[in-house]
């Protein structure tokens, strides 16, 4: 699990301690075809998951602008969950396995707790979310600006 961890951004370059006590807070779990690994609106449970092996789709139907489903599609080594795990709010979209899927899953009430109580690590990690969900704004700020700017919307 230290392997898998120590490949992944948010915990890059951890020491090898830190690594080793946060792998007692992962199952590695896999999914086959059309399984959900997070349900759209389940507030029961605030894991975070990473993708070790595969594809998922990641799919919305709350949105009032949309009719149906909007699927994004992800691949290896990305996290998911880390808005409501941060957050404590129901999940916000479904992440439905395309295939046979490898992930990891992170307790994240315990993760959170680790956090709290190793404050040099909590700050690592809480920067380093804060990056990941900088860099997905960025991108959808960018996708919204064509979209505007090629009268789309």
């Amino acid at each position: 699990m230290i392997e898998i961890l120590e490949k992944i951004s948010l915990f890059k370059g951890l020491d090898y301690s830190v690594l080793a006590d946060i792998s007692l807070l992962c199952n590695a779990i896999e999914l086959t075809d059309g399984e959900e690994l997070i349900c759209e609106h389940d507030d029961c449970g605030w894991d975070l998951f990473i993708l070790t092996k595969g594809n998922v789709e990641v799919i919305s139907r709350s949105s009032a602008s949309i009719n149906g489903e909007v699927v994004l599609s992800k691949k290896d080594k990305d996290i998911f969950g880390e808005v409501s795990w941060l957050v404590r709010q129901p999940r916000t979209a479904t992440v439905r396995s395309v295939g046979t899927v490898e992930a990891v899953k992170i307790d994240g009430d315990k993760l959170m707790e680790y956090m709290e109580h190793d404050t040099r690590t909590g700050f690592i990690i809480a920067q380093r979310i804060a990056c990941l969900l900088a860099g997905r704004l960025k991108h959808t700020d960018d996708l919204l600006k064509q979209l505007l700017w090629n009268g789309c919307i």
